[in-house]
Order: C-alpha cells, then structure tokens, then sequence
C-alpha cells in the first residue's frame, strides 16, 4: 500500500511538472500576478511602518524644537517682566502700610545685613534683591521736594548663579548700580531743572555729578533721585540701615502669592513682606501661556500626523484589496480555462483510475507552487521596494519586521490556494464516462 502511494504522489508530481511546461504563459502570468499582490502588500505595510517611524522622529524633533523655542520664549517674557520692574518690597514688620502710602517711603528702618542674609540663605523665589533707603526730602539748592534714594548695585542670589557673571554681578540688572559722586535722575527732575547728564547738582552740601536721566516712567521715580547707598546713609544719618529690599519674583515660583511672604519671614522674622500682586499673577499668567502654548502646538502636529496616517493606510488598504482581488479573478481564471482545456486529459485520467483527491491534487498543487514561487520572490521585490520608497539606504531594515514577512509569505500561497479551489474541485468531480461519451 505504501509503495502504491508513493507512486501516486510520483505520477502527480509528474504530471503536475508536464502540464507547467506545456502551459507556460498561463503560470508566468499566474506568478506574476501573485508576485504583484505580495510586492503590494509587503511595500505598503513597510511604508506604513517607515512612516510611522519618520512621525516619530519628526515629532521628537519639533518636541526638541518647541522645547528650544519655548525657553527663549520664557526668556523673553522674564525679561519683558523684569522690564516692568521690581514686585515684591520687604519693609520692617513694624512699618504700617498705611504710613507708606501716605509719606512715600518708609520709616521704620530694616539693618543693611538684611539683605546678604537674605541673598545667603538659599532662597531661590527671590531675585535681584535691591537694598533701598529713600526718604522724601526739601531740596533747598533747588527750592523743591523731591525723593532721595540711596541705592547700591544689586545684591546677588547665591542660589540663582545662571544670572550671575564670575564676579558675582548680574548680567541683565534691572536697574544699573550708581558710581560713586554720581546721581541719576528721574525725568520730571531733571526736565524742571534743565539737568544733563555730566551737570553738577549739590544736595545737602554735598556735589554730584548727573549720570543719567531715567525717561519718564509715570510714578514715584519721575520725582526720584538716586544716589549711592552710603552716601544717603551719610545724609540721613542712618549708617547701616535702609528703608527695605525690592526684590523681582522668580518665574520659578509657585505662582501663591503667600509662598514667597512664608519663606522670607521664616528667614528674617523681624520683616514683613509687600507683594505686587497684579505683576505676579501677570508674571505666572505669561509663564502659563508659554506653556500652554508649547502644548498645543505639539497637540496640533500629532493631530495633523495622526489624520496623514488614516488616510495613508485607507488608500493602503484599498490598494491592496484592489490588487488580491484582481490577482484571485486572475488565478481562478487560469486555473478554471486550464480545467476546460484539459477536460479530456481529465476524463481519461479518471478511466485509468485515478480518484478525485489525486485530480484536486494536480490543479491545486500547480496553483500551490505558483502561490510558494510567487511569495518569496515578491516577498523580496516587496521588501525591496518598501525600503526604497521609505527613503531607507542599503541596509537599513528598521521598517521591516517578522509580521510583515510572515504575511507575505503566505499571502501568495493562500491566495493561490483559495482561487484555485474551486475549479480544481470541479475538475475533480467530473464523471469520466460523460466526458468520454463526448468523444
């Protein structure tokens, strides 16, 4: 029985061998079709997954990007900010805020060693610390009243040393340190008295020599002098005391207008804390909108990503049905006109005794080894072309995983099998006696 069967498989396979070589333009088409389906199927999911790739990498990118833009951005509205000047003011704990509002400056004094006490203590909120002694004044050389502020160059946080230069002095100040013998002056102050910079003013008997005038700000420092901090100490007789420290909220901070009050009452207890809370919130408003902003640019581009990918692999998909389909119609068309032709080979196949399993066999093992031909060399071509259309160099295969090859590899085959089936099994169940009676 065994030696019977090996013998049906032989005459198969013969068979199977003759009729491939007579019907050569039938199975190179059929091929070829097939080897068509699979290159489509294998280049268009390795397309896909290029793609899906290159998305990635050019979202990581325009991340990398935004993230770059969005620094500058916050960099710019820091400076912006910081151009609108100081918003926090520590003042003595017993200064009534009343009493400021309505003398103009305080006066209960604070210690200068306030400030470096401050700038030391690892306080990060905080910075541009300015230690300030004003008080307003009878200028009696100009026969007016005016505001006189001693000032020094602002005293750097030791936490914050991104805005500090190696000697410690900050790169972009918000107001710029008077050199000694020197005044500044704000503008309604020098435009009544027709002062220049390189002028000579004397104050209390003592002479300076204008630096600069500040243009018109439209408060208080239109109205202001300033002057060195020792210097006013010496005029006021307050040495080593000032009025308060102006400080600028950091874009660090929590954005809780009682945080910064917190930190530096715990630091100096002896101090009250006085917050510009219109520029804070303007300050964290802004910062938010940077933020926000970074976020909803990269939500839009994976969101414009997001709609390319549909569409590319709905037109991916319709082109591959399009193509599977057409290559079925085509192998069920070879196989069936293959049946029709070899009708009487079939009956006569039958006569001398072989089954129908043995006649299936014949018309769906050539389909088969059309399906198993076509399947590694389109496989190839697919790779091939996928690869080459993703814009990857030689030897670059990172779009091409094991499900892709699996696929098409057994693509060819099952689609060979599956429209060869049919006319296969109708060639198998023919009745021998009425084909050989059409004879």
């Amino acid at each position: 029985m065994a030696g019977k069967n090996n013998r049906d498989r032989t005459d198969i396979r013969t068979i199977i061998g003759s009729e491939l070589r007579h019907s050569k333009f039938g199975f190179i088409t059929g091929v070829l079709s097939l080897v068509i389906a699979t290159a489509v199927f294998v280049a268009s999911m390795i397309l896909l997954r290029g793609d899906e790739l290159a998305t990635e990498r050019l979202m990581m990118e325009k991340e990398k990007e935004l993230r770059v833009e969005m620094v500058q951005l916050e960099d710019d509205y820091r400076i912006i900010m910081r151009n609108m000047g100081y918003n926090v003011l520590i003042l003595s704990s017993e200064q009534r805020i009343s009493d400021l509002e309505r003398e103009g400056y305080a006066t209960s004094l604070i210690n200068y060693d306030d400030v470096w006490e401050l700038a030391e203590s690892g306080i990060t909120t905080l910075n541009h610390l300015l230690p300030v002694l004003q008080q307003k004044i009878f200028w009696r050389e100009k026969d007016t009243e005016i505001y006189l502020s001693g000032i020094r160059g602002q005293v750097p946080v030791y936490a914050k040393p991104g805005h500090l230069t190696d000697d410690f002095e900050y790169r972009s100040p918000i107001m710029d340190r008077v050199p000694d013998g020197k005044a500044d002056l704000g503008e309604e102050v020098a435009a009544h008295h027709n002062l220049r910079p390189g002028d000579v003013v004397t104050i209390r008997g003592e002479a300076f020599e204008v630096n600069r005038v500040y243009p018109r700000r439209g408060n208080r420092d239109d109205l202001t002098m300033w002057i060195p901090l020792d210097r006013a100490q010496a005029i006021f007789g307050t040495p080593g005391m000032i009025s308060g420290i102006l400080a600028l909220e950091c874009v660090c901070a929590t954005g809780e207008l009682g945080q910064v009050r917190k930190e530096v009452t715990a630091i100096l207890p002896h101090t009250q804390v006085f917050e510009f809370s219109s520029l804070i919130a303007a300050r964290a408003d802004v910062r938010h909108r940077a933020s926000r902003l970074h976020e909803e640019i990269l939500q839009a581009e994976l969101a414009h990503q997001s709609r390319l990918r549909t569409e590319k692999e709905r037109l991916a998909t319709i082109l591959i049905a399009v193509i599977i389909a057409a290559a079925a119609v085509w192998i069920f068309v070879l196989i069936h006109n293959n049946v029709r032709e070899r009708r009487h080979e079939i009956g006569i196949l039958r006569a001398i005794g072989f089954r129908r399993h043995q006649v299936l066999g014949i018309f769906l093992g050539k389909s088969v080894i059309m399906g198993v031909l076509a399947s590694v060399i389109g496989c190839m071509a697919g790779v091939a072309a996928g690869l080459h259309f993703a814009g990857y160099p030689a030897g670059g295969f990172e779009p091409v995983n094991g499900t892709v090859v699996a696929g098409g590899l057994l693509l060819a085959p099952l689609l060979a099998f599956t429209a060869g089936l049919l006319p296969s099994v109708i060639a198998a169940n023919q009745d021998p006696a009425d084909i050989l009676n059409e004879q």
